[in-house]
């Protein structure tokens, strides 16, 4: 019982990195949007906050799981 619990913790920070990553990806894509823009609509400016913060929340929950965030090859 004790390795499926360590299996399962294993597989779930996996996840959260490659979620952490992936948002981080799509904040970045927003941010560039944003710099080439002479007049960012509002959606834009909404879609970047809401990325913003599902990134800052993610890296928060990787700091309490004490995550590494390197992808393992």
């Amino acid at each position: 019982m004790l390795f499926r619990k360590e299996s399962i913790r294993r597989s779930e920070n996996k996840r959260l990195v490659e979620k952490i990553h992936e948002t981080k990806a799509e904040l970045d894509r927003y941010e560039e949007v944003l710099a080439n823009s002479i007049e960012p609509s509002e959606e834009v400016l909404i879609e970047l906050k809401l990325w913003r913060s599902k990134y800052i929340f993610l890296m928060k929950e990787a700091r309490y799981r004490k995550v590494n965030g390197y992808k393992n090859t």
